[in-house]
């Protein structure tokens, strides 16, 4: 049976907090008793996530411990590539997001029929960003996807993203860093897919707190990613 929904976790030294939230992904899926795949990929992670990840027994939670460390987007594009559900959401397991709100997504891409729902922190009232650049930044090319893309979004670089399935698998993605948060929204609209968005929690943490952030370089990348597929053909 085809899993109603396909749910990717990309870990590099979460140890602590990926326990925590697999356990609150866990008692949810119990409690809804849905087809549903877990893939978590460890980034070679060195603070001992990846061997407690091989003591991970779960009949829906798949790990995969990538042999050399292929970038938060890169692991995604692999988690998509290994997809089977109808929709494939993408859920950080450094609890700055709850897995409460991924069904909360799911309703809404079946009323809608979005390809791409996004996790807005902006619409929940929750940009309380650690860094100011951050946020600053965030919003500035939220803005140039709107300008360029006719959209009509206030969070493009959300880490909870929920894609139809299909859709996905279609994608070419070429990122291997946060751009891919990015480019996975000019890609959707470049093919014409529905973008929506609904307000989520947000509990940001800071890098003394495990935070990875580059905001210079991230930023430098997401603008060129930003206009590169807008005035390319290749999509």
């Amino acid at each position: 049976m085809q899993p109603v929904l396909t749910i990717i976790m990309c870990a590099y030294n979460e140890m602590g907090r990926i326990q925590q939230s697999l356990d609150e992904l866990g008692k949810i899926l119990e409690q809804r008793g849905e087809p549903v795949e877990v893939l978590v990929l460890d980034n070679c992670s060195s603070d001992g996530t990846r061997e407690w990840l091989r003591t991970v027994r779960h009949p829906c939670v798949r790990v995969e411990l990538n042999e050399s460390n292929l970038g938060k987007g890169g692991s995604i594009k692999r988690g998509i590539s290994l997809s089977r559900g109808r929709h494939i959401v993408i859920h950080d397991p450094d609890l700055e997001y709850r897995a409460s709100d991924i069904w909360e997504m799911l309703a809404h891409a079946y009323k809608t029929e979005a390809a791409l729902v996004l996790g807005s922190r902006i619409l929940g009232g929750h940009a309380r960003y650690a860094y100011l650049q951050n946020y600053l930044g965030v919003r500035a090319l939220t803005w140039l996807i709107n300008a360029l893309y006719g959209c009509r979004i206030t969070d493009a670089a959300t880490a909870l993203k929920l894609m139809e399935g299909e859709m996905a698998r279609r994608l070419t993605l070429t990122c291997t860093g946060f751009d891919l948060d990015f480019e996975l929204v000019a890609r959707v609209v470049r093919l014409g897919g529905r973008v929506e968005e609904i307000p989520v929690e947000y509990y940001p943490r800071t890098k003394a707190q495990g935070k990875k952030i580059r905001a210079w370089r991230d930023g430098v990348l997401a603008l060129r990613t930003i206009l590169a597929n807008r005035f390319t053909r290749d999509t």
